[in-house]
């Protein structure tokens, strides 16, 4: 066969390396490629050839057949616990199963046991694995969340809370005995964040219980479902920064009337009460002067068409974060100089003339406030926006006005430059016009962050405009259900670099819904 044909030069190289001789066969491919002409037919696979075996010679071991080496075996040890500590605890249980060898360096390494997440699993873990995870970890365990146990073995949380003194956060979404949750409290003298979501609820006693036996609690949040008997306060909670409390909707029937009991100056309850309704007078009364130095507060009573009540959170001296949900106040909430972030949902007496006039209104000073949202409140009066945001003393920065009607003045909030120094501005489901847009863009210089879905007067003019505007450029725009707004606007905004989140409106009773991806 000629020496410039590239036949000979494939078919000798592979029998080469079919004998195990890849070096001479790589050598074969070299020559061969000096005396083939690059025109010929065969050369791109006679090059191919010999780029494939030259990869191959180049692994380690200089031996094509060399398999792939484990990484544990060729990587310093060192930098292989700097690689482990980054994966997540779900993915450190699955490469277990890898080898041997991976199983013995993973159980060794008592870091990546520190955090024992059950968050990703999609079944019930049992007790003797939770056993293991602890001793992995040496006793050395900081955080344990725990959503998916065995949870008739009560054992499990009182076995984590003895082994591991130095536990300072607890996430449970898992149903457990009252007494096995106070029992666990007392054993974890770090115990810093304890955090009860909607599968773990627990009654009122039971939590007066655990913020007196967690000495060193500074975060807790409760789902509170069952009543219990009289409860009071008791104990140093000066500790305590963030408290949230939820009284789930099931509860409203099932609390005790002996709640509010130790409420002073409170009056006996009707028979047909509901004491869910009085969490903000019994919690204000009790419990802030034992929790002076609170940051953030949540109280949430998911119910309607409670008696309004008074509110005072003047105490709290240090309160940053305050956030009402389904609580109908009978006055305008008399608020902290410190506050910074004010949210209110479905707080149906903000927006009455009683609540306004009232002298807790002229007491307050929102100086600091920087974060705002007051939603759900149809009924909210342009006094109540004025109050809050016309002071001429705040400079918000985030402000969320979603399900209000066209009364709300905000275009004149607007005009008068309250919001100029405004980055994240909400304004869905207000009767937004492309006018309202296009005062936005000329006086929200610094606004990165809108969303205006559910306007269905606002156009592509209005949505132009925004992205258009004056100032720092607008990163993400929010229009979904915007049915004014077309497809056009949308494709304008991504193209200037906007974030946009879109969906087609469905108008047709029989159509296909048809939706847009966000970028």
């Amino acid at each position: 066969m000629a020496a410039d044909t590239a036949q000979g030069y494939l078919r000798t190289g592979q029998v080469l390396q079919l004998m195990g001789k890849h070096e001479t066969a790589l050598g074969i491919y070299e020559y061969g490629l000096k005396n083939v002409p690059a025109n010929h037919e065969s050369f791109k696979l006679l090059r191919g050839m010999c780029d494939n075996i030259a990869r191959k010679c180049a692994s380690p071991g200089g031996n094509a057949s060399t398999k792939v080496l484990d990484p544990l075996e060729v990587l310093p040890l060192e930098l292989v616990h700097i690689i482990l500590q980054h994966l997540s605890f779900k993915t450190v249980v699955c490469i277990l199963r890898v080898s041997k060898r991976w199983k013995s360096i993973l159980e060794s390494i008592p870091a990546l046991w520190r955090h024992l997440d059950l968050s990703k699993t999609t079944k019930n873990v049992r007790f003797t694995a939770i056993k293991y995870y602890v001793i992995r970890s040496r006793g050395t365990l900081t955080r344990a969340t725990l959503t998916r146990y065995d949870s008739a073995n009560s054992d499990a949380l009182t076995y984590i809370a003895s082994r591991c003194k130095q536990l300072e956060y607890l996430e449970l979404r898992v149903g457990l005995s009252n007494e096995s949750l106070i029992k666990a409290a007392a054993m974890a003298p770090s115990l810093k964040t304890l955090i009860l979501v909607s599968g773990h609820q627990v009654s009122l006693d039971t939590v007066t219980q655990l913020l007196e036996k967690s000495k060193s609690l500074e975060h807790a949040e409760f789902h509170i479902l069952a009543g219990g008997n009289a409860v009071q306060w008791s104990g140093d909670l000066s500790r305590l920064r963030v408290l949230k409390l939820h009284i789930a909707k099931e509860s409203r029937r099932d609390m005790r009337l002996e709640l509010v009991s130790h409420v002073r100056g409170s009056n006996p309850l009707k028979a047909n009460s509901r004491p869910e309704m009085y969490l903000l007078s019994f919690v204000q009364d009790t419990l802030f002067p034992l929790a002076p130095n609170l940051h953030e507060l949540s109280l949430s009573t998911r119910s309607s068409g409670s008696p309004r009540i008074a509110s005072d959170f003047s105490s709290l001296t240090q309160l940053r974060i305050l956030s009402l949900t389904d609580i109908d106040i009978l006055t305008f909430p008399c608020l902290p100089h410190s506050l910074r972030s004010l949210t209110m949902v479905k707080a149906w007496g903000i927006g009455s003339r009683s609540a306004l006039n009232d002298a807790y209104m002229a007491r307050n000073d929102f100086s600091a406030l920087t974060h705002l949202t007051v939603s759900a409140a149809r009924f909210l009066l342009p006094e109540a926006v004025t109050a809050l945001i016309g002071s001429g003393k705040n400079k918000l920065q985030k402000l969320d006005l979603r399900d209000h009607d066209s009364r709300l003045g905000i275009a004149a909030l607007i005009s008068e430059g309250h919001l100029s120094e405004v980055e994240e501005l909400r304004l869905s489901d207000v009767d937004l016009s492309d006018q309202l847009a296009e005062l936005i863009a000329r006086s929200c210089p610094r606004l990165k962050s809108f969303d205006a879905s559910y306007n269905l007067k606002l156009t592509g003019v209005g949505v132009k405009a925004l992205v258009l505007k004056e100032g720092e450029a607008l990163k993400r725009l929010e229009l979904d259900h915007c049915a004014g707004v077309g497809i056009d606007a949308v494709e304008f905004a991504r193209a200037k670099g906007v974030v946009v989140g879109f969906t087609f409106p469905d108008n047709l009773k029989y159509g296909r819904r048809l939706r847009m991806g966000r970028e």
